[in-house]
């Protein structure tokens, strides 16, 4: 079911702004959602939406304008899981794109934040071997590279070069993995 939304590009303006705020933009979030979706605890909505919105999910009334940005958000929490549970093949991670060049930080940083708060349920992920299934999504985040400890330094850059093409099957991966527990 879909519920009365903006766009994304509306929903990016309105809480990214002037970026002097707490707020995340679009691909952040659709980082946090892949996480909370394909990770190994299932995580509420009251627990991971407050990050979206600068630590406390907005007053809604119907019909307003605070209620259609959650709405996006979690529209959007719902399409990915559906995908994943469904159509795997069509899912694709909304990354942020500046002058034809793909930027896949905000979207790991997003992600990240979703692998927070799953806690150590996470542990067994991060440190498979040889390498985890996320490994192009934690190359590209500075704090989760480091974990990267059985991959030389040529191979982390040479993941880390070509993530945003493997990061869509990393997290359909991931999903697969974790649908047992879940």
């Amino acid at each position: 079911m879909t519920r009365p939304a903006v766009s994304y590009d509306e929903l990016d303006e309105y809480l990214r702004g002037d970026g002097h705020n707490d707020y995340v933009g679009v691909s952040a979030i659709d980082g946090l959602i892949a996480a909370v979706v394909a990770g190994p605890v299932k995580i509420p909505a009251q627990t991971w939406l407050p990050h979206v919105f600068g630590g406390s999910i907005p007053q809604t009334r119907p019909g307003s304008i605070e209620e259609r940005l959650v709405n996006t958000v979690l529209n959007r929490h719902d399409e990915v899981e559906s995908l994943l549970r469904d159509a795997p093949g069509h899912y694709f991670p909304i990354f942020m794109n500046h002058k034809g060049e793909t930027i896949v930080g905000p979207w790991a940083i997003g992600f990240s934040l979703g692998l927070s708060l799953g806690g150590e349920a996470w542990a067994p992920i991060l440190l498979a071997t040889p390498k985890p299934v996320i490994a192009p999504i934690m190359a590209v985040n500075p704090q989760l590279a480091k974990l990267l400890i059985r991959l030389s330094p040529q191979e982390r850059r040479k993941i880390r070069a070509t993530a945003h093409h493997h990061i869509s099957s990393a997290v359909l991966q991931l999903h697969a993995i974790t649908r047992q527990a879940r």
